[in-house]
């Protein structure tokens, strides 16, 4: 038995490649499809993004005024902190001066007077008069017991002439603080 092939050869190689041919056409096809599709998904998306960002930069603007105006009133509370501190220290201060004249009066003993008293910052210094060394050692004695003098030092002892009688003169230095 002979089988013979009634179709002719190049008949059946072209159908192979018109399917061949069809099949890589429609797969062109469905690329393109696929490759549009998602091209338009990410516009879409970006687009998005870009309203998105626009609509916040209107928010920001639409904001500035409130943040200018909540900037002033930070300003405004610096400044008041900044004055109530001051007033608080020239209390303290005020408490301070009062407190030291007093304490300076009540230990002072007989034969010694203040001439002049002088307080910059936290430094003070002290002039007086006294007949006799005892009293400006009993005076130092007492200032030093006080809280609120530190480091109180006696820079110096001179004898002066003063209305006709020789006094000593004496000069105390310290820190004052409360």
């Amino acid at each position: 038995m002979i089988k013979i092939n009634l179709l002719p050869y190049r008949k059946t190689k072209t159908s192979a490649l018109k399917t061949h041919l069809v099949t890589f056409v429609l797969m062109l096809v469905i690329g393109n499809i696929l490759f549009w599709a998602v091209y338009f998904y990410n516009q879409g998306n970006i687009n998005d993004s870009k309203r998105n960002i626009q609509s916040a930069k209107a928010e920001i603007a639409s904001l500035q005024q409130i943040y200018q105006e909540y900037q002033r009133m930070q300003q405004a509370k610096i400044e008041i902190e900044r004055r109530i501190k001051v007033v608080n220290q020239l209390k303290a201060g005020r408490a301070l001066a009062a407190r030291s004249l007093y304490d300076l009066s009540t230990t002072m003993k007989e034969g010694v007077w203040l001439k002049t008293f002088k307080k910059k910052g936290d430094k003070f210094e002290i002039e007086g008069r006294s007949l006799v060394n005892e009293s400006i050692s009993e005076f130092m004695e007492n200032i030093t017991q006080l809280p609120y003098m530190k480091n109180v030092e006696l820079k110096s002892i001179q004898d002066v002439t003063e209305e006709g009688l020789v006094v000593k003169k004496f000069i105390v230095q310290g820190n004052m603080s409360l």
